[in-house]
């Protein structure tokens, strides 16, 4: 595996974190999952939640980790923490602004104790600017980045997605982070500290939104456009003849849809001959490319021609019908989880692809609430077993596996 060998130490909690460190343990790191008791991970009680207190959506994002559950409350907690922090090659967080730093387990605390250290956190604005205290969630993300601006009807309220894309991509964006930070550290034995936040991978997805209103001295801004984009026409979303379809027909395939809708002339057309005049009649256009595509006896009917005469098409799934479409299945993309009490539940796959890394037959299971507290702390720490059940009589080590079914790894 590409990261075997690799140690983490996973401060993280809800999505963007974890999602991260879930793509370092599939490359093989071994995560250890340190989650803040008594209760853990604020997902565990995510939907969805088992009579027996399992989350469906703590499982998708914490499979093949280890986890321990300290009272980070206390001073003796921090300091096992940072002990901890000292035998990993990285540390992952994101807590909210101050929260690590005030119990010592901040950059400046943990790169004292270990100099080549890699550490990697996500928060909602970053370590500086003026938004820099803020706590803060996905949406904040979408809507501070401009991206929910661009997103919705023209004459309508701005609209977020409807998955946490600030979390999601900001998890991606520290993932590939921190390949090139153990990257750098291989090479010159220096540690790193690594910062993503939630709105500025938005605000970097910007394709023309800034470049095109500065270039154009204030005169140009992208503005909401429904379900036709703005810029580039026809491209969008059409009513098919039973579902929706996406088409996204740039200037050298403009001339082929021509053909294909069987009437060339509209590639000369005024109204259409340029880039500019078919935005400018874009929902004329709109109209007639929908009418036609209608024409067909289905969608498949339609989006096979459409493959036959190259233009770009898709259809709009909904996210059970993708679940269990070949491409995604057959990519990994798709994965059975055995979870502690639903049984086997399908999540998402890695979405880097490994020559090297195979899709898993059998998947890791997630790890119970402290699962791994005594296998963890004896193994990095070298602590025995009555130091170790000193601290769950302190409740400075805890654990909740009480509730939840029997768990049978074979």
């Amino acid at each position: 595996m590409l990261l075997e060998g690799v140690r983490v130490l996973d401060f993280t909690q809800y999505l963007s974190g974890p999602s991260a460190t879930r793509m370092l343990a599939e490359l093989g790191a071994d995560v250890i999952k340190v989650e803040y008791g008594p209760h853990g991970d604020p997902s565990r009680t995510l939907p969805f939640v088992s009579d027996s207190g399992s989350s469906s959506y703590y499982s998708q994002q914490n499979r093949g980790k280890r986890s321990i559950c300290l009272d980070l409350g206390s001073e003796d907690a921090c300091d096992l923490a940072r002990n901890l922090a000292a035998q990993c090659h990285v540390v992952v967080e994101n807590f909210g602004p101050g929260v690590l730093e005030r119990r010592g387990l901040g950059w400046d605390h943990l790169q004292a104790l270990k100099p080549d250290l890699v550490m990697a956190s996500i928060s909602a604005f970053g370590k500086s600017g003026p938004l820099a205290h803020l706590q803060g969630f996905d949406l904040m993300g979408q809507a501070l980045s401009g991206m929910m601006h661009l997103t919705g009807e023209a004459d309508g309220a701005p609209q977020f997605t409807g998955s946490p894309i600030s979390d999601c991509a900001a998890g991606q964006m520290l993932f590939g982070a921190i390949g090139h930070a153990l990257f750098h550290r291989e090479r010159t034995g220096e540690g790193q500290y690594v910062e993503v936040t939630l709105v500025d991978p938005l605000f970097a997805m910007h394709s023309i939104a800034v470049q095109g209103h500065s270039a154009t001295g204030g005169d140009w801004s992208q503005e909401r456009s429904g379900r036709q984009f703005s810029i580039v026409v026809p491209s969008g979303t059409y009513k098919g003849p039973e579902g929706w379809v996406v088409l996204q027909v740039l200037a050298p395939q403009w001339q082929r849809l021509c053909e294909a809708m069987g009437d060339s002339s509209l590639a000369s057309d005024s109204r259409f001959a340029t880039a500019e005049a078919r935005i400018t009649n874009a929902a004329e256009l709109l109209s007639l490319v929908e009418a036609w595509m209608q024409g067909f006896n289905s969608d498949a009917d339609l989006l096979s021609y459409l493959e036959e005469q190259r233009i770009p098409a898709a259809p709009v799934l909904s996210p059970e019908e993708a679940m269990v479409h070949p491409h995604f299945t057959e990519r990994g993309m798709v994965r059975q989880v055995v979870d502690p009490a639903f049984g086997e539940i399908t999540v998402t796959g890695l979405p880097a692809k490994f020559s090297s890394v195979e899709i898993p037959d059998n998947e890791p299971l997630p790890p119970f609430l402290g699962e791994h507290n005594g296998e963890v702390l004896s193994e990095l720490l070298g602590m025995s077993e009555s130091a170790i059940s000193e601290l769950e009589q302190r409740r400075i080590l805890l654990s909740q596996v009480d509730g939840y079914p029997e768990r049978n790894d074979t």
